[in-house]
């Protein structure tokens, strides 16, 4: 492989293009002042744009991970890898695993996944099986998909990796978004904000982060109770999660659906392209940004330059969502179709 100008050749040329950290940091990009009503008090916000990882998402980093921990020995064994999930993580899983041998990709979904979703993971070759059990299930429950792909990974051949508690999750953020980071912001950073689906990315970034400077403010965002979000999980949920973050995360916001939408689609259209859990996070961090204002805490988060500098973590594209945005957006947010 060329470093210098990303040239990967040979037989393992792909696979050594999916390692993270093989195209170097993702970049990050500042918001003008047309999304940035704090400009004027000497706030910065940045976006971290993770989806120019080489699978597009944030999730291919931790699946990654998760499969580079398994021993030599034990991966000769399985034949078959099962989780649940209906978006990023088996989408990456099932791209990423045939590079380490693993050919079959199982996705336990639930019944109400809509048809382009299943459509993507059949297009990269998963294999998927609907769970009836709970819609919404708790990380140890005994019912709903998490379960069934734990049972189902216990077959001889078969493996789950359980992302909601696997250790590789929080360190694929620490070592590939929190120390990149770090790298490009520094001790410059004052905010650092993610969305929570497993809470691998919000606790391994915000604890690398921390424990360069224990005064940087982790903002934790989630699903308004009654909203829907692709990816995140809800308000009540989080508390329920396998992965510890509650000694990390300062504060945590509940956004719901609309704002989320819309945010997205104002980065859209700047181009910007990511996806709605990111629109969260610029929502929740722009409520969060109010509230110190308004109680004049501004002061307490500025860096030794006088700024307060937040980022957050886009986590993917638009692209799995674009039919979404139309559902979830008034028709007034959309140009009209006109006939010659």
């Amino acid at each position: 492989m060329q470093k210098n100008n990303k040239v990967f050749e040979g037989e393992k040329a792909v696979a050594e293009y999916l390692a993270p950290g093989a195209l170097g940091p993702t970049p990050i990009v500042e918001l003008p002042e047309s999304l940035n009503p704090f400009t004027k008090d000497g706030v910065r916000i940045f976006v971290k744009l993770m989806q120019f990882v080489p699978l597009s998402n944030i999730k291919s980093l931790p699946s990654y991970k998760m499969l580079e921990n398994i021993s030599k020995q034990e991966l000769k064994k399985i034949k078959n890898l099962v989780e649940y999930s209906s978006g990023n993580t088996v989408l990456s899983l099932t791209i990423l695993a045939r590079h380490f041998g693993i050919q079959n990709m199982h996705a336990v979904i639930t019944p109400d996944v809509p048809e382009h979703k299943k459509r993507l993971l059949r297009l990269v070759g998963a294999n998927l099986l609907i769970s009836h059990g709970n819609p919404s299930p708790g990380v140890f429950d005994k019912n709903g998909g998490i379960y069934d792909a734990k049972i189902l990974g216990q077959k001889p051949g078969w493996h789950n990796l359980h992302q909601y508690i696997n250790k590789g999750n929080k360190e694929a953020a620490s070592k590939y978004v929190g120390q990149d980071l770090w790298k490009q912001l520094g001790s410059k950073l004052s905010i650092v904000v993610a969305s929570m689906g497993t809470a691998g990315t919000i606790s391994g970034t915000g604890e690398f982060l921390k424990n360069k400077n224990k005064n940087i403010k982790v903002l934790g965002v989630a699903i308004k109770q009654g909203s829907e979000i692709p990816g995140p999980r809800g308000e009540v949920a989080i508390h329920k999660l396998g992965i510890e973050w509650k000694g990390i995360v300062d504060d945590v916001v509940s956004v719901t659906t609309r704002p989320a939408y819309e945010k997205s689609l104002k980065l859209i259209r700047l181009g910007l392209f990511v996806g709605p859990s990111t629109g969260m996070q610029l929502s929740a961090l722009l409520t969060k940004l109010t509230e110190y204002k308004k109680k004049n805490k501004l002061k307490n988060l500025r860096n030794k330059d006088g700024e307060v500098v937040c980022c957050f973590i886009a986590c993917d594209t638009m692209f799995p969502y674009i039919d979404d945005y139309f559902v979830n957006l008034p028709a007034k947010f959309f140009p009209k179709i006109k006939h010659l």
